[in-house]
């Protein structure tokens, strides 16, 4: 039914646009979506009312709902949540409820968690991030509740030279400069682009193979090996695409919108490599709503790209033909996971589809796709002009190059970081981000993202590999690091994984959908005192039915950090479940 949906949308609407492009173009004209709205454009395309509608309501940002002069976006996710954001949104949402055409509502990161607790103020079409903290929170009770202008600073994240010369490669050609094409082409980007141009489109396979880059999106996938596999995957109509993952959703993780806001054409020209590599002609770039300064960012340099000649019908005048869309994302997690994303791209409700097919062998539109994020794209340059070999010689064991770390939380120096993979946990918060401040103790950290684990103590010494993580019960995934002191309610953190996994499901798969619901429900109990041990093991044996019987990582990867919590942390339980033991199922 999916891809007669798809013909039918491309029948009326052409490849260039879908229902959802039609659907974010109306909601912003808008303010928001009326049930008059979908079923007027369900009849002028053709389509099922019930198609429009589902499209509509898989997005928090296209859902239908009383549009809002002014609406508050206050962040929920672990960093802004460890410095009082709930009070934050429960004393503006008190304060503001009679407030005629002001809304407060939830989201999950903002991408400046440095600073937080973090707010998004939507006034039209502007939007403005701003922190609650340092006087934050009065300034914006004030003017929103006098109707007053309101114009707040947008925080900034800080972000940390390498403290060697060998991790130096991401932030080599990085910084605000760099957002302009006349910049970064004087300081080489899109140099290895032309000479790779001048060779073989299999050369730059041969060096991305050598370099031993894996995905820096989380699963850690071999670059080279995908980009091998859609060059050589057949195609019926002869069409094959690269997408750009940069719907970065982790809370805590910043390090994509960093990547896009001071480095735009070093990704791009990582785009365009492993486009002239794989045989592509066109690309997305789908970039996450939250993140507006990227998107007005990326709108001008594809701009400036254009008139340029470095996209187009003749990249640099080689006969080879490539061009990018930016698609803005409508706040679903989910479509970080890829085939959600090339769903959403395709316009039809962007659930997750099973695996095999690959979207390297049957993606977008059916065809070859290369899906990589910022991050392994923003790698490609460095290694076509140093050599795989080069990047091959960072890191350590199967974990081979640098590595950027979004660290935020209970430190004293938060921030962005570039090291080579192997660094012990123990440096990166100690050293690199300056300890625990108030002489707190360290009690905790989760690693990549709410699928990521809880590590603690007895942890802080493990290498920042995929393998040695993998080992101590964690995962790399996008290495955003929330570190936790010894205040930090660590059942209060489990409760709000598992809720969010039960906001962002996709709903495909029963584990996933029924599970986190029913997990949500027992971290309830818990909290409310009135959980027992037995609560403790059916919360394992959910534990274990979402990760083995999920559909993608979601499902599969939110039992991680709850595992974690039943067995590394269970003095954290005590506190409500007297005597509370490990369940036996986990």
């Amino acid at each position: 039914m999916s891809a007669n949906l798809i013909a039918l949308q491309n029948r009326f609407l052409g490849r260039g646009e879908t229902v959802y492009d039609r659907l974010a173009r109306l909601a912003e004209e808008r303010g928001a979506l009326t049930d008059e709205d979908l079923l007027a454009l369900a009849t002028e395309l053709e389509l099922p009312p019930a198609h429009v509608r589902s499209v509509a309501k898989f997005y928090d940002e296209l859902r239908r709902a009383e549009p809002a002069q002014r609406l508050l976006r206050v962040c929920n996710g672990e960093a802004c949540a460890v410095r009082g954001a709930a009070a934050c949104h429960d004393r503006l949402e008190g304060a503001l409820r009679a407030r005629e055409g002001v809304r407060v509502e939830e989201v999950t990161c903002l991408g400046y968690c440095g600073s937080g607790p973090n707010a998004m103020l939507v006034e039209g079409h502007a939007r403005r991030p701003f922190s609650l903290a340092g006087g934050g929170l009065e300034a914006a009770l004030a003017a929103l509740s006098e109707g007053a202008p309101f114009a707040p600073d947008e925080p900034v994240n800080a972000v940390h030279p390498p403290r060697t010369a060998r991790a130096n490669v991401l932030l080599s050609r990085f910084g605000a400069d760099f957002a302009g094409l006349a910049h970064a082409r004087a300081c080489g980007v899109y140099a290895s682009l032309a000479r790779a141009l001048e060779g073989a489109p299999e050369r730059v396979i041969e060096e991305v193979k050598a370099s031993k880059l894996r995905g820096r999106g989380g699963a850690g996938f071999p670059a080279g090996l995908k980009l091998a596999t859609v060059r050589g995957a057949p195609s019926a109509r002869g069409d094959k695409y690269v997408v750009v993952n940069a719907d970065e959703g982790d809370a805590g993780a910043f390090i994509d919108k960093e990547l896009l806001e001071q480095a735009p054409h070093t990704v791009l020209e990582g785009t365009l490599l492993a486009a002239y590599a794989v045989g592509a002609t066109e690309g997305y770039v789908y970039l996450r709503g939250e993140y507006p300064r990227a998107i007005a960012i990326w709108k001008h340099a594809l701009a400036e790209a254009r008139a340029a000649g470095i996209l187009g019908p003749s990249v640099l005048g080689s006969g080879f033909s490539f061009d990018v869309k930016l698609v803005e994302g409508h706040g679903a997690y989910i479509c970080g996971e890829e085939t959600s994303l090339l769903r959403s791209l395709e316009g039809v409700p962007a659930q997750v589809s099973p695996k095999p097919p690959f979207p390297a062998i049957a993606g977008l539109r059916g065809a070859p796709t290369v899906v990589n994020n910022v991050e392994t794209l923003a790698a490609l340059p460095w290694i076509v002009e140093h050599g795989g070999d080069a990047y091959a010689a960072l890191g350590r064991g199967e974990s081979r190059g640098t590595k950027l770390l979004s660290v935020s939380g209970h430190v004293r120096a938060p921030g962005l970081f570039e090291v080579e993979l192997g660094v012990p946990l123990r440096e990166v918060i100690f050293e690199l981000a300056g300890g625990i401040p108030d002489e707190r103790a360290f009690k905790a950290a989760q690693i990549g993202g709410p699928l990521g684990g809880i590590l603690g103590p007895a942890e802080l010494d493990t290498p920042l590999t995929f393998e040695d993580l993998a080992r101590a019960g964690g995962m790399l995934g996008h290495a955003g690091i929330v570190v936790f002191d010894e205040t930090v309610d660590l059942v209060r953190i489990g409760r709000g994984l598992v809720k969010f996994c039960a906001v962002e499901s996709c709903g495909k798969c029963f584990p996933c959908r029924i599970g986190s619901v029913r997990a949500t429900e027992l971290f309830d109990k818990i909290l409310d005192g009135r959980g027992t041990q037995a609560d403790l093991e059916v919360l394992g044996e959910l534990n274990e039915a979402m990760r083995v019987g999920s559909l993608c990582a979601l499902g599969g990867g939110i039992p991680i950090p709850v595992e974690n919590l039943l067995t590394r942390f269970v003095g954290e339980l005590d506190k409500y479940v007297p005597g509370a033991r490990a369940p036996r199922v986990v």
